[in-house]
């Protein structure tokens, strides 16, 4: 590896706001961009300074030079787009959902082990003071044992071209691949990602077939579900593309309604509102957890930092592939459920470590 970590991009859509956070890293040169759209490609490249731009991810590859590459690719794309990275040597991270099934995100684990990169998928809210101070909090035990999670993330309306991929099921869409995945990781990983044994959900697909073309692609618009843990503690979660509910515009347009809560046997945390609440009769005490402010762009530098330290110190990052297979059984598991209207039993994710003791 070169004193600097060469660093390529691919997808400029959503990979702009991982340039962003790269290029204020210390030690990294943004060295290549792949994108096949020369409106978007270009902007990029005179903001920040890529020293090379490609048409496709493979042409980037192919012509070398880098250390690392950040997948922002359509998630239909993620497996074979990190396997290909990973035959030229290179260290990945990887936008969310990881992969589109479990079967594909074991293929990134065990390629990731056999040739020794740095695997990370991305997850910016985990670097958020109010999920990182969470999980602190409930570490240290100050609202008892966490039992019980509840999230919610709904849109108004569906702010994207009729043709988007995230109205297609074969392309990796649909609302519990793109925005549930958030629902019940921000909830779960507050809580020490406790082993899940069960999930169960139900779906609905009401509005997106006036979007998507081929009705025989389309995916859900609206999920509804709830995991139960190993430890006893459970988690519940509901996402909608289309929620008739009112709030305040996400990044994609929508106005939207969300609420993360995680229940404790001495208190709980409202994750949205960066709130602890102990309710003792007669009083009820809210007082805030966190004073630091939340950004986007903070959570997306120290998530880069964090891609680039682990790299650098040889050890796994913070979004680790095991926890990424374990996140990806539990959405498996809930699409199987809601197919099928039944409970379904989660097996839980076991390394070589497990099976052979580290020997």
């Amino acid at each position: 590896m070169s004193s600097d970590l060469r660093i390529g991009l691919a997808g400029a859509r959503f990979g702009e706001k991982h340039a962003e956070a790269f290029s204020q890293i210390d030690g990294v040169t943004l060295a290549a961009i792949a994108e096949p759209d020369e409106s978007r490609r270009q902007p990029l490249v005179d903001r920040y300074g890529f020293e090379r731009a490609f048409e496709t991810f493979y042409e980037m590859l192919e012509a070398g030079e880098l250390d690392a590459v950040v997948i922002c690719l359509p998630t239909a794309m993620h497996e074979r787009s990190v396997s290909a990275a990973f035959d030229v040597g290179l260290h990945v991270l990887c936008e969310k959902p990881p992969a589109t099934s479990e079967s594909e995100m074991s293929k990134i684990v065990s390629a990731a082990g056999f040739c020794g990169k740095t695997y990370m998928w991305a997850r910016q809210h985990r670097f958020s003071p109010e999920i990182a101070n969470a999980r602190e909090i409930i570490e240290r035990g100050e609202i008892g044992d966490a039992y019980r999670g509840e999230s919610s993330w709904q849109w108004a309306w569906w702010p994207f071209d009729n043709d988007n991929w995230r109205g297609n099921r074969e392309k990796g869409g649909g609302a519990l691949l793109d925005i549930g995945i958030h629902m019940i990781d921000s909830a779960w990983y507050p809580m020490g990602c406790p082993d899940p044994v069960e999930a169960m959900a139900s779906r609905h697909s009401l509005f997106l077939k006036d979007r998507v073309p081929d009705p025989d692609e389309i995916a859900e618009d609206s999920v509804y579900g709830m995991i139960r843990f190993k430890n006893g503690s459970s988690l519940s979660f509901s996402t909608a593309f289309f929620g008739h509910v009112d709030g305040n515009k996400s990044q994609w347009g929508s106005p939207a309604k969300n609420s993360i809560q995680i229940y404790g046997t001495k208190g709980s945390l409202d994750l949205c509102k960066g709130q602890r609440i102990i309710a003792q009769q007669p009083d009820v005490l809210s007082t805030p957890y966190t004073k630091d402010p939340t950004t986007e762009s903070n959570c997306f530098l120290a998530q880069a930092q964090e891609f680039v330290d682990a790299i650098r110190e040889e050890r796994e990052p913070l979004n680790d592939g095991k926890q990424g297979l374990t996140l990806m059984r539990m959405l498996d598991a809930l699409a199987l459920s809601a197919k099928e209207k039944r409970a379904v039993p989660i097996k839980a994710t076991r390394s070589l470590d497990d099976l052979f003791g580290g020997l």
